[in-house]
């Protein structure tokens, strides 16, 4: 599934409003043409999030805090050999990777266990199946650690941070494109939206706690992400936005 195109929309409008900085005569323009595009902007966001079950975000950022599973003797191992630590190892990258970029269920992860195991065969086939059923135990104990890690307490239930999306880099035609905005991160930005400004294109997210902390772990030159209050801040978000873009979006 391709970027959805509110996002593309939003780094248009900060276009626009450089330009504006740059050109003031062009204000009475492009004052128009921004409220249609902020407009049309909104209504993509919604209805993106429309689409996304906001708990399977959060079992997604819990993916990443979980530890580094230790490999153990399954049984279920003996056919791969010397082989099977080497594959327990490209399992859990692989689900873990999927499901750390996606929006969808911890579940529909499965899929990418079942190529590894099935390479590492090859054309084997004794003790194949009983890999595979392992496997499955695994990452439905991976699932159900990261969905007990969503139920952890903590003492900031939910964070404002700001965020600005990375711009789609551009490709030449036979090449393909390479979005650095994963879906998870898009459907995160159009969920829990609370602000956004022209001036930059930057956006006010207030999200669960797990979500911000892997929101500030992507965090990037391309992908400027910070905290946006410190606790107790009485300030409107908007207000918050407009003090971060003053500071250059360079604290991340």
């Amino acid at each position: 599934m391709a970027r959805p195109s509110g996002t593309d929309r939003a780094l248009q409008s900060a276009c626009l409003a450089w330009a504006v900085a740059d050109f003031p005569f062009l204000a009475p323009w492009v004052e128009g043409l921004q409220n249609r595009l902020t407009a049309v902007l909104d209504a993509e966001r919604r209805a993106f999030a429309e689409l996304v079950q906001p708990a399977h975000l959060l079992e997604a950022a819990a993916v990443r805090v979980l530890p580094t599973p230790q490999f153990s003797g399954d049984p279920g191992f003996v056919g791969l050999g010397a082989e099977a630590e080497k594959t327990f190892r490209r399992a859990w990258n692989e689900w873990s990777r999927r499901a750390t970029w996606s929006w969808q269920r911890l579940e529909d992860h499965g899929f990418s266990v079942y190529p590894v195991v099935s390479d590492a065969f090859g054309r084997r086939r004794r003790g194949k199946p009983e890999a595979h059923t392992a496997f499955r135990r695994l990452t439905a104990g991976w699932i159900r650690q990261a969905r007990e890690e969503t139920a952890r307490p903590t003492t900031t239930p939910w964070q404002q941070v700001a965020v600005t999306a990375p711009a789609l880099p551009r490709t030449r035609h036979s090449e393909p494109e390479r979005d650095p905005l994963t879906l998870w991160k898009a459907s995160v930005i159009a969920t829990y939206q609370v602000a956004f400004t022209r001036k930059s294109g930057a956006t006010a997210l207030l999200v669960p706690h797990l979500v911000a902390e892997q929101l500030l772990a992507c965090a990037s030159h391309d992908m400027p992400v910070q905290h946006l209050a410190s606790a107790g801040s009485a300030l409107p978000a908007e207000t918050l936005l407009e003090q971060w873009d003053h500071e250059s979006l360079t604290h991340s």
